[in-house]
């Protein structure tokens, strides 16, 4: 889903899986934005999860609905107490979407204690 990975100290979230595993448990802060453009012939609308061992725990929605030929944009952010070898990633729900990758659409995550 996302098409480079800027920063991996500790090398926890694997670019090729999209997952990121817990190397020491703690509380950590996940966000996640993403961003959505629908085409003059086709809306695009995804909702997007952040998981937390597949359970989610956030969900965002884009929606260029009525709005062709526009952007939309959505975001969201958890706390998460977490155990080492959790995981945590970012699922989608939606099969019409036009993702805009780059600097647009990103998935961070740190460690806050």
């Amino acid at each position: 889903m996302f098409d480079r990975v800027e920063t991996n100290l500790g090398n926890a979230y694997s670019g090729t899986t999209g997952v990121f595993t817990v190397p020491v448990s703690g509380a950590y802060v996940f966000s996640l934005t993403v961003m959505l453009y629908g085409t003059s012939s086709r809306t695009s609308q995804g909702e997007f999860y952040i998981t937390q061992n597949g359970g989610v725990k956030v969900m965002v929605v884009a929606d260029t609905y009525d709005t062709s030929g526009k952007y939309d944009m959505a975001s969201g952010t958890a706390v998460l107490v977490l155990h080492k070898g959790d995981d945590v990633q970012v699922k989608v729900l939606s099969s019409n979407y036009n993702i805009y990758g780059s600097n647009y659409s990103y998935f961070s995550g740190f460690l806050l204690h």
